[in-house]
């Protein structure tokens, strides 16, 4: 049966599972769309001769969670921008904010790493900051690493 065929047979087997991740009918129909979208892009990587609900379940999982992880990153103003800003905060928090600030640039002085982690809360995907940086992609996991560790440590 073609990969077409078998989404469309499927739809509603789709959706539910979709609605078990999302909990209401428009999540779970984004979910759904963008599952059958990665399918149909990676319809070459389907074997016929497996079954389809297994290789469609995982697909659906790895896109929530992408979503999730996505959704629920901490992205960070640019610095100037955020230096700059006159805030409605109380001393007590402008106080916390402006010592959060001079963390970073000790961090950002000592180490190259709090600029990966940097690109990547602002959403870049390990790839992209590999190539704007012209280094490799397990480096920039590796900086991230290390930049999160150095950050927490000088937080805590």
């Amino acid at each position: 049966m073609i990969l077409s065929d078998l989404i469309v047979s499927h739809y509603r087997w789709i959706m539910q599972n979709a609605f078990k991740y999302c909990r209401n009918r428009m999540d779970a129909e984004d979910l759904a769309e963008e599952t059958i979208l990665k399918m149909l892009q990676n319809r070459h990587s389907f074997d016929e001769s497996k079954p389809f609900k297994p290789w469609c379940s995982v697909i659906m999982l790895n896109t929530y969670i992408t979503a999730y992880n996505h959704n629920s990153l901490i992205y960070f103003d640019e610095e100037e921008k955020a230096r700059n800003e006159k805030s409605a905060y109380d001393t007590e928090q402008q106080v916390g904010y402006s010592e959060l600030l001079g963390i970073i640039d000790f961090c950002r002085k000592r180490s190259c790493s709090v600029d990966c982690v940097i690109m990547y809360a602002n959403g870049y995907s390990y790839d992209e900051i590999a190539g704007m940086m012209n280094i490799p992609v397990g480096t920039v996991r590796s900086r991230i690493s290390y930049g999160r560790n150095m950050l927490r440590k000088r937080l805590s």
